[in-house]
């Protein structure tokens, strides 16, 4: 098994740092390219809800852990932001004319389209949201 741990200030300016410094270690557990960008998009989305939502504005770290063992890659978000399980958010009504739906509320669904599992605990006044990838290899 191999691990890697990311800590930053929760804050938007270290989006793109989060991404890319996770970006170089996925590309170290010699995954192809098209399971890692879809993992990145995935993390994007993640870490933006977890700024702009968890922690709006206040102080805060969010924390990566990123696991290979076999075939299968995981990427671990801990923060100490509000409450939120995305496991159990409800799927977005796609029937629904566009013009009739609320900004918003598609970045949980994105984290789906691009994972093969999302799993959640909370413990110890932290967020734990576990973002699965089956590799394939």
């Amino acid at each position: 098994m191999c691990e890697c741990i990311i800590e930053k200030k929760a804050v938007s300016e270290n989006i793109e740092e989060i991404s890319s410094l996770a970006d170089i270690a996925l590309a170290g557990l010699n995954m192809s390219e098209k399971f890692r960008n879809e993992l990145i998009m995935a993390l994007d989305e993640a870490v933006t809800n977890v700024v702009l939502h968890g922690y709006s504005g206040k102080d805060g770290n969010i924390k990566i852990i990123i696991n290979r063992s076999n075939n299968v890659v995981s990427l671990e978000l801990v923060d100490t932001g509000v409450k939120f399980n995305p496991t159990t958010y409800p799927e977005p009504n796609l029937k629904v004319p566009i013009e009739e739906r609320k900004a918003g509320g598609m970045g949980v669904q994105l984290v789906r389209k691009f994972t093969d599992d999302m799993k959640y605990y909370y413990k110890d006044g932290e967020n734990h949201l576990i973002l699965i990838k089956k590799t394939g290899e």
